[in-house]
């Protein structure tokens, strides 16, 4: 008897651990087929049914679209819109320039869409527009970039965090980075490694071993070519974002590794550019479970890629 229930525990815990590791991959199946459209609760704009997601051969109607992931960020997302909006304000009063800002509310359990939408309100706009999406459930910061970057209309894509952490003004350093239009760098990842001494310095022992096993794992499984994948602040080009974003399949926290791999997969190049960046208090990631369930995505997204389960897109 004792020998049956040893059995019968040690299957029900790697019946348990093969959902933990492969949840991602259930999630991605369980949306795969679903329109956009259908994860979208409501908008701030009209959208005619359809016409969501721009089509591939329509021409770029802004230089700039800005795109900014928001979980729970009513109290911080107002300052970040000010900030933005006052700076790409600017820059469109003494050139050509044009942007839109696209805010994905993923299915936030606060005032995050009313505060997007106050916000976005409060500011004379004349060179641009916000736009405001929530998600009818919370799907991960990775689902909420995709959504975003898929219903952009920019010749630029910006992936910008809702906390403000690195200044909007930065988007130049990344500008400068990308070459002509059909040349490499396609990409900037905006970088805190030149930080990296003072982070060692200053954080706990045990948020040092965790960062520092986490680059490693980065650099095993993806390669050593970019120090910091996390950082929320990135520029595509649009043709480059739209065959990316639609090709993902991570929409979790680890989703920036899975835009380096199908990078490397389109062979399109990436550039990385110190930024300024102040740790703002308010993050959503606890560190522990972040840490477990980054690994088992950088491994999942490797293997499945490497095995052929998982495709770039072909258009």
């Amino acid at each position: 008897m004792e020998v049956l229930l040893s059995i019968g525990l040690g299957l029900v815990l790697v019946a348990l651990a093969a959902i933990f590791l492969l949840k991602p991959y259930f999630d991605w199946r369980a949306s795969c087929d679903q329109a956009l459209e259908s994860q979208v609760a409501r908008t701030s704009f009209q959208c005619s049914p359809g016409e969501l997601i721009p089509p591939a051969w329509k021409a770029p109607e802004v230089i700039l679209s800005v795109v900014v992931p928001a979980y729970n960020e009513e109290y911080r997302i107002p300052q970040m819109l000010d900030e933005t909006l006052t700076y790409l304000e600017g820059r469109g009063a003494s050139s050509s320039f044009s942007y839109e800002i696209i805010v994905v509310d993923d299915g936030s359990g606060d005032n995050t869409y009313a505060a997007a939408l106050s916000a976005s309100q409060a500011v004379s706009l004349r060179h641009g527009d916000v736009k405001i999406l929530q998600l009818v459930a919370n799907r991960g910061k990775g689902f909420a970039v995709r959504a975003g970057m898929l219903v952009a209309r920019g010749q630029l894509l910006l992936m910008a965090d809702a906390d403000g952490a690195t200044s909007i003004r930065d988007l130049e350093r990344l500008e400068q980075a990308l070459g002509p239009k059909d040349t490499a760098p396609h990409i900037a990842f905006g970088s805190r490694h030149h930080l990296r001494q003072e982070a060692l310095a200053k954080r706990a022992w045990y948020r040092n071993i965790l960062m520092v096993g986490f680059h490693f794992a980065v650099w095993l499984l993806v390669g050593g070519a970019i120090h910091d994948t996390q950082c929320g602040f990135k520029l595509f080009k649009a043709n480059v974002a739209k065959r990316i974003f639609a090709s993902m399949h991570i929409y979790r926290w680890a989703f920036d590794i899975e835009v380096l791999i199908l990078s490397q997969l389109f062979g399109k190049g990436v550039a990385e550019v110190p930024v300024t960046w102040v740790e703002m208090p308010g993050s959503k990631l606890n560190l522990l479970t972040g840490a477990l369930t980054m690994l088992r995505d950088m491994v999942l997204v490797r293997v499945l890629y490497g095995a052929g389960v998982w495709q770039p897109s072909v258009a």
